[in-house]
């Protein structure tokens, strides 16, 4: 039965690419490979995350995610929406890893440990994301973080304490 799920999932994904491709070919949708890769990445990560989620596979959650979200971001990059003089790649970096493993917690919220690293990732990214737009000025940021850094060590700590098994 799951061999059945796979091999329908597979299906589906090629049969998406296909279209997608052969809609470009024939000028439809105008679509470089950057915005395919992104497309294909969506595909395959909400896939694993399917999975995951049907499987209680965090692994799966937490790399589907990742795929998930880095497609979004790469789409959303090759359509020209982002500044090309705001440097996005490294603050969404680390959102997208924040956010898998906040979906790894959703998708096993007894192992409360993914929280510290969900939320001090994304944290973090969203502070360097708002200092690239100039909305946080990088002094006032990273005056606070010469004195403020030790909490990263006891966020490690408190991860490693209530991480079971």
């Amino acid at each position: 039965m799951n061999s059945h799920k796979n091999k329908l999932w597979l299906g589906i994904a090629f049969v998406i690419i296909g279209l997608t491709l052969l809609l470009n070919k024939f000028g439809i949708l105008t679509l470089g490979w950057k915005k395919i890769i992104s497309v294909v990445l969506v595909i395959y990560g909400a896939y694993l995350g399917y999975m995951g989620f049907g499987l209680d596979s965090n692994r799966k959650v937490f790399w589907g995610s990742i795929w998930f979200f880095f497609g979004i971001y790469l789409f959303i990059d090759s359509s020209g929406l982002l500044n090309p003089e705001v440097h996005f790649f490294w603050p969404v970096v680390l959102i997208t890893v924040g956010l898998s493993f906040l979906m790894a917690f959703v998708n096993r919220p007894r192992d409360i440990a993914l929280l510290l690293p969900a939320i001090t990732l994304t944290g973090i990214g969203v502070l360097f994301l708002l200092t690239n737009l100039g909305v946080i000025y990088s002094f006032e940021l990273w005056e606070k973080t010469e004195k403020l850094w030790p909490i990263l060590l006891i966020i490690l700590g408190l991860y490693f304490i209530l991480k079971r098994g």
